[in-house]
Formats: structure tokens, C-alpha cells, sequence
């Protein structure tokens, strides 16, 4: 089967603005690729122990609802594969040895394995786009498949990002000054408030000062607390 690459990147490009459209074309996308299901997941990526996540799937609503309440996505390890790398894999049943009752699940939804490609942007999203079923088909396709779901995984992020986790989601928005983000990336080198403020030209209090703002605005308990998030988000 020859999958027309150009045609379905010409039409997601052109409903890009249109989330109801897009998803109807993704969708599409993945059963000429041979799957049945798609899923696009976003991760605020922090907190680390419980970062807050929204989806987008055709999978039935009932599986989506339990993995949500469940937080099952904490133990995912197609998920948890996807926080630590942003190549293409693809995943079968010895992905899941280790969580033989997600796999069940899964098998009872006719999922047999699956691709997964994430993405992650400056507002420290991470976005994971997977299509899954049975098997992939034997197409043939004018891009690379793995160029192909990479452009995928980029644009349905582009596309679905802000609704699901807008720029001023209190998960990752931006609220440090450029003063607050100097004095974190010395603070993220160990340096101490006396060593920052010679640094800087300013003086001790000064820099605690910032620092206590910093704190505040990110919800954290300390200065290294505040460093870590910061870092994470990439704010600094």
C-alpha cells in the first residue's frame, strides 16, 4: 500500500488552526499506516513526580478516563521511554513485561505494538505522539517512515499544544524577570549570594531579595528548588 505522504502533510498543515479537522486527518493518518488508534499526549514535565497531562486519542473514552484517574501514564514505560529520549521507537508486549495488567488491557483494545515519537519545547512541554494497533502495514511512502512520524510528532504538537497547555498554564508559564533568571543560572553554578552579588555589581540583599521572588513565583520551597524548576522549564 503506498501511503501519499505529500497529500496528508498538505492537508495537516492546512488544518493546523482547526483541531476538530486535524485530529479527523491524524487519525486517518495512522490506519493508512496500519493502526488503529492514535494518541497525542503533553506533559508539563514538572513537577517530576507528577507532572500535569492532558491527551488527545481515539482510544474509547473509558480506557482514557482510567488512565487518567489512575495516573497510570506515571507507569507507563512507553511514556516513561518517551521523557527520556526524542527518537522514533517502536514498542510490543516486551515493553511491557514488567506491567503484564496495562498490557492486558491494551491487547483487549487490539493493540499489539506501536511507534512513539516525542517532542519537547521551550516552554518545557513534552509533547508524545503514538499511533498503535495490530501492525504497522506494508506501505511504501515518499518520505523515510521514521522522517515521516518525526514531522508528525512536530506538527500535531505545533497544532494541539496551546489548547491542551496554553503558554500561561500555571505548570510552565514564564514569570521570572531577566534579573530573577541571571541571579538562578549563577545560583544553578553553586554560586553563593555574596559571590553573585560581586558578580553582579550589586549588593547581598539584593540578591536574596530576587531570590525570594523567584521562590515565590514558582511555588517552590527554596532556592535549589527554584533552580531545579527553572532549569527545567527553560527559563534560565
Amino acid at each position: 500500500m503506498e501511503v501519499k505522504t505529500e497529500e496528508i502533510m498538505a492537508k495537516l498543515q492546512a488544518e493546523v488552526e482547526d483541531q476538530a479537522a486535524f485530529l479527523e486527518t491524524l487519525a486517518h493518518c495512522a490506519q493508512q499506516l496500519g493502526f488503529r488508534y492514535f494518541a497525542y499526549t503533553i506533559f508539563s514535565g514538572y513537577p517530576l513526580s507528577n507532572p500535569k497531562m492532558q491527551m488527545e486519542t481515539n482510544l474509547p473514552d473509558a480506557f482514557v478516563n482510567q488512565y487518567k484517574q489512575t495516573r497510570t501514564y506515571l507507569q507507563d514505560p512507553v511514556m516513561e521511554q518517551a521523557q527520556h529520549s526524542t527518537l522514533l521507537f517502536q514498542w510490543d508486549a516486551d515493553f511491557y513485561l514488567q506491567h503484564e495488567e496495562l498490557w492486558q488491557t491494551l491487547v483487549a483494545l487490539g493493540i499489539a505494538q506501536g511507534w512513539t515519537q516525542s517532542v519537547r519545547d521551550c516552554y518545557g512541554r513534552l509533547g508524545v505522539l503514538t499511533f498503535a494497533g495490530k501492525a504497522p502495514a506494508e506501505v511504501t511512502s515518499q518520505l523515510p517512515v521514521e522522517t515521516l512520524f518525526l514531522w508528525l510528532s512536530q506538527l500535531t504538537h505545533k497544532a494541539l499544544r496551546d489548547a491542551l497547555m496554553s503558554e500561561e498554564d500555571d505548570a510552565i508559564k514564564d514569570v521570572l524577570t531577566l534579573r530573577e533568571k541571571n541571579i538562578l543560572r549563577w545560583c544553578s553554578e553553586g554560586k553563593s549570594s555574596k559571590e553573585i552579588a560581586i558578580l553582579l555589581g550589586i549588593s547581598e540583599r539584593t540578591v536574596n531579595f530576587h531570590v525570594s521572588n523567584s521562590i515565590k513565583k514558582l511555588s517552590v520551597a527554596n532556592k535549589t528548588a527554584a533552580t531545579a524548576k527553572a532549569a527545567f522549564l527553560e527559563q534560565l
